[in-house]
């Protein structure tokens, strides 16, 4: 599956686009530097260039193979394309053979929808990354597979000191002793499997219970404020009229830029809450992959005690602990998930209320006909 994901996002996709003028977020006026994907298993990084409309760029990645000890396995593709607003529709040619993918791409959000080989489609999302970000997660792929490789070798050496052990033995006597040390060793080695899953999911559960959006809401709450506090200045300024060689209809109209000002603050508080999603989803992501990796290291142990006739080594954890683990994180999840919601909701409303007031502010000068 991993090796078919790749060569489906080689060759039936690749790539997206964006103009500065679509971006309104932390990044600030300018881009990121790219747009990242990632799993347990791979990192996908998206780099590309536009010209009236048109894309040119590359998409890279590193994947962990399936091989024995695995490996990590990197490449790179060329791919065009082009921007119609929010559409996009990226070319990628693989050997004279051309593909074409669709997508969106809204803030620092790309979407595309990947044709599959089963003739389905599958919806992958890039986030907005810097190279930094990509290389944090190339680096911690590259972690996983080198601690899998050092296991391996460990697994490895103990395999074969009991080999060496039982060809001094008896023929019947080695076999024995051998399986029930490779039982034993297959307990000691899950338990230590779903120790650290556990460990994981307990840390990134902890981050995500502390996801938290009142700083970014206490700052729409305030800047409406004064946003309303400016509109009302305005306002007692237009009923003095327009005074002498219209003086006080130019202080009206200053009045009414202070209000434009005001709303490009609640703006400013929108880009600061897009970037509060990447953070979420980046955490989002980070507990769904911890727990596969406890549902599978909790399989695994049950087997291998199932195999280890000799009792012992015995469980480190039990059905509870794992159960109390997973359902702690599921609330934290939930938790979050509520938060962001919430958030979002509210922020809508201060967008709503805000550009409704800044159109009442533009208009009243007008409205004096003091021309």
């Amino acid at each position: 599956m991993k090796s078919q994901r790749l060569a489906t996002i080689i060759l039936c996709f690749i790539s997206l686009t964006m103009s500065c003028f679509t971006l309104v977020s932390c990044f600030g006026a300018s881009p990121p530097d790219g747009y990242l994907a990632t799993d347990a298993n791979s990192a996908y990084f998206i780099q590309f260039t536009e010209t009236n409309n048109q894309l040119s760029g590359h998409i890279q990645g590193i994947q962990i193979t399936n091989d024995a000890p695995p490996l990590t396995k990197s490449f790179s593709t060329a791919f065009t394309g082009n921007q119609n607003g929010s559409s996009i529709t990226i070319t990628v040619s693989v050997f004279g053979f051309s593909s074409s993918v669709t997508g969106t791409l809204n803030d620092s959000t790309l979407a595309l929808e990947i044709p599959q080989q089963d003739g389905h489609l599958k919806h992958e999302t890039f986030n907005g990354a810097s190279i930094q970000q990509y290389n944090q997660a190339v680096d911690a792929l590259q972690n996983v597979v080198s601690q899998q490789d050092q296991q391996y070798s460990n697994s490895q050496a103990t395999a074969t000191s009991i080999q060496a052990t039982a060809t001094s033995m008896q023929a019947t006597q080695t076999a024995q002793q051998a399986e029930l040390q490779a039982g034993q060793q297959a307990v000691s080695y899950a338990n230590s499997q779903l120790s650290s899953a556990l460990n994981a999911l307990k840390n990134d559960a902890s981050t995500f219970s502390s996801f938290s959006e009142t700083s970014a809401l206490n700052n729409y709450a305030d800047n409406w404020q004064t946003m309303q506090k400016d509109y009302a200045t305005e306002q007692k300024d237009a009923q003095a009229g327009c005074g002498q060689g219209n003086d006080n209809y130019g202080t009206v109209q200053y009045d009414a830029g202070t209000v434009d000002y005001d709303f490009g603050s609640i703006q400013y508080d929108d880009g600061s809450l897009n970037y509060d999603k990447n953070t979420y989803n980046s955490e989002l992501s980070a507990v769904q992959s911890d727990f596969q990796s406890v549902n599978n290291a909790w399989s695994s142990l049950q087997k291998a005690v199932a195999k280890n006739t000799t009792g012992t080594p015995a469980p480190a954890n039990t059905s509870s602990d794992v159960n109390n683990a997973l359902q702690s994180a599921q609330n934290a999840e939930k938790a979050a998930q509520r938060v962001w919601q919430s958030a979002q909701s509210s922020a809508v409303k201060y967008d709503q209320e805000a550009s409704g007031l800044k159109q009442q502010a533009d208009a009243l000068p007008a409205s004096m006909h003091c021309n």
